[in-house]
C-alpha cells in the first residue's frame, strides 16, 4: 500500500472513532428521557439505513443492485456486525457495569489478530502485538474498568457475543471492500440491521418504549429529535462510512486498534456534553492507549511487502 493511501485510511479511522464516540452522549441523553434501548436502536439503524441507501443510489446505483450477488455476506454483516453488536451490548448492560461491558467488547482487536493469524495466515509482528496489548490496557484505564464491579455469567455471555460481532465488523469490512464500495456495503448491510432491530423489538428481546419529547444536552433542553438526528447522522452514518472506508485501506487489524481511540473521545465528549468528570487514571490510560496505537502502527508499517503473485503466508500484518 502506498504511504498516502495508508495515511488516508488512518485518518478516516480516527474520524470514525470520534464519530462513534458521540453515540454515548447522544444515546445517553435519549435513554435518560425514558426511551428504551430497543426504540433508540431501531430508530438509529432505520434512519442510518435510509440515508446510506440514498447515498448508494446516487453514487453507485448499479453496484447497489449488483450487491444481491453477495446476500450471504450482507446478511452476516447486517445481522451480526451491525445490529448484533449493539443489541448484545445493550443486553449485557442489564447485567454488567458499563466499564466491564466496554472492556470485553474492546477485546475485539485481539480476536481480529487471532483470526487473521490462524485463518488467513497473516502473522502479526511482535511490535504489533505489544502495541495491541498496551492499547487495550490503556482502554481499560480510560474506562476505569477496575472500579466497575463484578462479573455476571449471563452478562459476560452477552458481552462476549458483542465482542465477536465487533470483530466481525472489522473483518467483513476488510473483506467486503474487495467486492463492494463502502457505501454499498453499508447501505445494504444497514438495511438488514434495521429489519433485525425491529424483529428483536417484535419478539420483545429489545422492547420498544418511546419517552419524552425533549432531552438535556450540554446543559440545554433540546428536542429529542435533535439528539436522535445527531445519533443517526454523526454517530452512525459518518462513523460507519469512515470505519469501512478506513478498513479498506489499512486492513482489519490496524483499524480495530485505532478505533480504540473511541474511548478517549467518548470520555472527552461526556465531559463536554454531560458534565462528567475525568479522573487522573483516565488521563494516564489515554497516554498508554495512544502509545499502543503508535506502536501497532509502526509494526504494520514495517511489514515487508509481498512479492507479486506470492502466497500470504507468513507475511506479517
Amino acid at each position: 500500500m502506498a504511504r498516502a493511501h495508508v495515511g488516508v485510511g488512518v485518518w478516516l479511522t480516527v474520524a470514525s472513532g470520534l464519530a462513534f464516540a458521540t453515540s454515548g452522549p447522544f444515546a445517553k441523553a435519549v435513554l435518560s428521557a425514558r426511551w428504551s434501548p430497543g426504540a433508540t436502536l431501531a430508530i438509529r439503524l432505520t434512519g442510518a439505513a435510509a440515508i446510506i441507501l440514498a447515498l448508494a443510489l446516487v453514487l453507485d446505483r448499479r453496484a447497489l443492485f449488483d450487491s444481491r450477488r453477495h446476500l450471504r455476506t450482507l446478511a452476516v454483516f447486517g445481522v451480526v456486525a451491525l445490529a448484533g453488536v449493539q443489541a448484545t451490548f445493550f443486553l449485557a448492560l442489564e447485567y454488567l457495569q458499563v466499564g466491564v461491558a466496554l472492556m470485553i467488547q474492546f477485546l475485539a482487536p485481539i480476536a481480529v489478530i487471532g483470526w487473521n493469524w490462524l485463518v488467513r495466515a497473516r502473522r502479526p509482528s511482535a511490535v504489533t502485538l505489544l502495541g495491541a496489548t498496551l492499547a487495550i490496557c490503556g482502554a481499560a484505564l480510560v474506562i476505569d474498568v477496575f472500579d466497575s464491579g463484578g462479573l455476571d455469567v449471563v452478562g459476560l455471555g452477552w458481552a462476549l457475543l458483542s465482542m465477536a460481532g465487533n470483530a466481525a465488523f472489522f473483518i467483513l469490512s476488510d473483506r467486503g471492500a474487495d467486492t463492494m464500495s463502502p457505501v454499498v456495503l453499508l447501505g445494504a448491510g444497514m438495511t438488514v440491521a434495521a429489519v433485525t432491530a425491529w424483529a428483536l423489538a417484535l419478539i420483545h428481546l429489545l422492547p420498544l418504549r418511546f419517552g419524552t419529547a425533549s432531552v438535556t444536552l450540554a446543559e440545554h433542553r433540546v428536542p429529542t429529535a435533535v439528539s436522535l438526528a445527531l445519533l443517526v447522522m454523526v454517530s452512525t452514518v459518518a462513523a460507519y462510512l469512515c470505519g469501512v472506508a478506513g478498513a479498506a485501506r489499512i486492513g482489519s487489524t490496524l483499524t480495530s486498534l485505532i478505533l480504540l481511540s473511541e474511548v478517549l473521545f467518548a470520555v472527552a465528549l461526556s465531559w463536554l456534553l454531560l458534565g462528567e468528570s475525568v479522573a487522573p487514571i483516565q488521563v494516564a490510560g489515554g497516554v498508554v492507549l495512544i502509545g499502543g496505537i503508535v506502536l501497532a502502527r509502526r509494526g504494520t508499517r514495517e511489514q515487508p511487502p509481498l512479492p507479486e503473485g506470492a502466497a500470504p503466508n507468513p507475511v506479517r500484518t
